[in-house]
């Protein structure tokens, strides 16, 4: 039996895997790296029979022989000579899609079940959240659901893990108890920096930037975070000059409305002009890291502390 999973998102990836090897009651799994691992192990492991008559489970990671683009040495040829194996056969392919313009990727994918594991977004995150709290069999009010969802972030075994957890709690939870319970991302102190960083207050931005920094973030991630929230503030603000509402704005920009609405607020402080100037100040600092011109640490807390100087 023949499974192709594909898609960006690692951690949807791997609860499929999992469920995968709930579903067939497998204690263990045989799990390959395309990258690293010789095809003639796979091969070997596929082909070879337990005296036992059990089934097998063969995970290959990094199956990008059947994206368009192969950054393996695997020969396609030899798994369609074998889709119709016993044994259960998952492939991982980090793509948003497998090439079905190939004849071997089509006629692979014919005899095999196959799943997209889509990273989550704006748009299909509360979907998603909807549907693991179906499956665990909780309840939110609606003022609880709209926290959750704007603080959540979009890694789907994060969402899974903090709802099982909400579910043990109580099987309808409100704002306090979501608050109470649920651990925030880190990605939230993102929104705080950016605050820190309109009031120019560069000890509060350096304090938030290390803290970053001690989960092994790298700078030029940190700074495009920042540079994306404020890009995102930028579009609410000149959309609100057009004046349009908050569902409009939202639907326009495939934004959850809580967040949205939150932004509006901080948008309201400044004029497109300003934020854009934040934006190449960013830009600027991002260039000069990238360039090796300042090292990354410092050029940031320089940064942070050159805006307590004006």
């Amino acid at each position: 039996m023949i499974y192709i999973l594909h898609g960006t998102d690692a951690s949807r990836m791997s609860m499929k895997v999992a469920a995968l090897k709930k579903k067939h009651n497998m204690e263990t799994v045989s799990t390959y790296d395309a990258l690293q691992d010789p095809m003639e192990a796979v091969l070997e492991e596929m082909d070879s029979h337990s005296i036992f008559d059990e089934e097998k489970m063969i995970v290959i990671q990094n199956a990008t022989f059947l994206s368009a683009r192969n950054t393996t040495t695997y020969d396609l040829d030899a798994f369609v000579k074998r889709k119709d194996t016993d044994e259960i056969v998952v492939f991982c392919v980090p793509s948003e899609k497998i090439d079905q313009r190939k004849k071997a990727v089509k006629a692979l994918a014919q005899s095999a079940q196959v799943f997209a594991c889509i990273r989550l977004d704006q748009k299909n995150q509360p979907g998603y959240i909807r549907e693991a709290m179906t499956e665990a069999g909780l309840k939110m009010d609606g003022e609880a659901l709209r926290y959750f969802t704007s603080h959540i972030g979009m890694d789907a075994l994060r969402i899974r893990s903090e709802i099982e957890k909400l579910s043990i709690y109580a099987g309808e939870v409100g704002l306090a108890d979501v608050k109470a319970l649920m651990v925030n991302e880190p990605i939230d102190d993102v929104f705080k920096m950016t605050d820190a960083l309109f009031d120019q207050n560069g000890l509060l931005l350096m304090a938030y930037y290390r803290n970053f920094r001690a989960q092994n973030m790298e700078t030029v991630a940190i700074t495009a975070l920042i540079a994306s929230q404020i890009r995102f503030l930028f579009q609410v603000r000149v959309l609100m000059d057009r004046q349009l509402g908050k569902e409009e704005i939202a639907q326009t920009l495939k934004a959850h409305p809580y967040r949205v609405q939150l932004s509006m607020r901080k948008a309201s402080r400044f004029d497109p002009d300003a934020l854009l100037d934040w934006l190449e100040k960013l830009a600027d600092l991002d260039q000069n890291m990238k360039s090796g011109k300042i090292d990354k640490d410092e050029g940031f807390e320089n940064f942070a502390l050159s805006l307590m100087m004006k």
